[in-house]
């Protein structure tokens, strides 16, 4: 079984309140694709937002 490199970023809230996150799954040996995905991501999400 092949592993495939993973990570995940916090992307915002539901409509109730609730922590959503994306999950970025990258090909076998290519650590580097969805860790640069995932900077991507929190420049054009904002990165995490502590509660209020």
């Amino acid at each position: 079984m092949p592993v495939l490199p993973t990570t995940a970023i916090p992307a915002g809230r539901s409509p109730e309140g609730l922590p959503a996150g994306v999950q970025l799954i990258g090909p076998m040996f290519e650590d580097r694709t969805p860790l640069r995905l995932a900077e991507l991501l929190e420049q054009a999400i904002g990165g995490y937002q502590t509660p209020k």
